[in-house]
Formats: structure tokens, C-alpha cells, sequence
């Protein structure tokens, strides 16, 4: 898991990680902590989907933050109640905010103020926002985030050999996540050139 306090930043950190001529996906979540049902899901899996995407897919957490002091929290800056928090990761309400107006302008459909995944193509050391895939996972609740969670384990498996979300669509969109995923993944929205890319302008 990777802080994103802002646009800038994101980009900045992309640029520092990853290699100029390497070619993955970049994960962003779009969360907004304030709301218990996402505090809910975080708090029961930020840490395992930290340790288990490792250098698989990394997500960069729009608005989240990291070692912000305990004296400096704030009804706006939030220190994550997880166990496991040794590095006082925390949301940043006024952050969330600006970095997800900017994403309204990259993108075409605007954010919903749900909780929503967003995959990204990152090659030529840069984020290709015009190569994602966007999906609402709140419109895939269940008992115990299962089909969240299970959606996740899929992506995170699949992107150990999969480096571009045209090829990940065509998984989701293939029988294959039946093996992993027992219900039909809903809230999927395709970028207009991934959508071109394999015939189909949605899941």
C-alpha cells in the first residue's frame, strides 16, 4: 500500500518507483474513510491486502497518509484504528478531497462518493488514467466483504502475470473468475480505450 496525499505526489512516486520501460498495473482507492462501512472493510483488510499484493500491484490510497504524529490528529487527519498500525497510517478528509476533484477532471464519469478501485496502465514511466478499469465495489457487498475480497485475491493473483488492464478485462470478463469469484462482479466500468481495445464498452 502506497500513500497518494495528492496528484502530484502520486505521480511523483510512480515515477521514483518504477522503472522508465517497465510496464504494470498501479491500483487506486478511492476510499472515504468517514463512512463506518469503509472504515469496516479498511480496517479488516488494509493490512492483509498490504502484505498480500506485495510487489504484485501496488494501491495507492487517494487522500491516506503515513507517521502523522498522534498530537496532530484531527477531526480532519484520522490515524487508522487497525491493529498493526506501526506506521500511523491516517486519512486526510481535506486531501481526499482535493486529490478526488482531481480525478473528476482526468476522468470521464465523476466520482460517486462510493468505494471504488480504480487499475490503472503504467508504461513510458508514466499512469495511463485513459487505460483503467473502474470498479464500484460497494456494488459488490455481501456477508463479510466476501465477494470484495475475493474480487482482490483474483486481481492481485492475476497481475502477478498480467501488466496491462485490457488483458485483466478480458479475465474479469472470462470464466476463468469463476474459479475465484462465486458471485457476478457488478460495478465494472472500462476506459473508452480499453474498451476499444477488446470490443466492449462494459462488464
Amino acid at each position: 500500500m502506497e500513500e497518494a496525499l495528492t496528484l502530484q505526489k502520486l505521480n511523483r512516486k510512480v515515477s521514483y518507483k518504477y522503472d522508465y520501460d517497465e510496464k504494470r498495473i498501479v491500483g487506486i482507492m478511492l476510499a472515504r474513510y468517514d463512512l463506518p462501512l469503509t472504515q469496516s472493510i479498511v480496517d479488516s483488510c488494509y493490512l492483509y491486502w498490504h502484505y498480500n499484493t506485495s510487489k504484485t500491484l501496488d494501491f495507492f490510497w487517494a487522500g491516506y497518509g503515513e507517521y502523522l504524529c498522534p498530537d496532530e490528529e484531527s477531526s480532519n487527519k484520522i490515524i487508522l484504528k487497525f491493529d498493526g498500525n506501526n506506521t500511523r497510517v491516517y486519512y486526510d478528509r481535506k486531501a481526499f478531497i482535493s486529490i478526488k476533484n482531481e480525478f473528476n477532471q482526468i476522468f470521464k464519469k465523476p466520482y460517486q462518493d462510493k468505494l471504488q478501485l480504480i487499475l490503472v496502465n503504467y508504461y513510458d514511466g508514466k499512469l495511463r488514467f485513459d487505460e483503467s478499469i473502474k470498479i464500484d465495489l460497494e456494488e459488490n457487498l455481501d456477508s463479510n466483504f466476501a465477494t470484495i475480497r475475493e474480487l482482490v485475491e483474483f486481481i492481485t493473483n492475476e497481475c502477478a502475470e498480467t501488466y496491462d488492464v485490457a488483458n485483466l478485462a478480458r479475465k474479469l470478463k472470462s470464466e476463468r473468475i469463476k474459479d475465484y469469484v462465486k458471485n457476478q462482479i457488478k460495478g465494472i466500468t472500462l476506459s473508452d480505450v480499453i474498451g476499444t481495445a477488446i470490443g466492449i464498452v462494459g462488464l
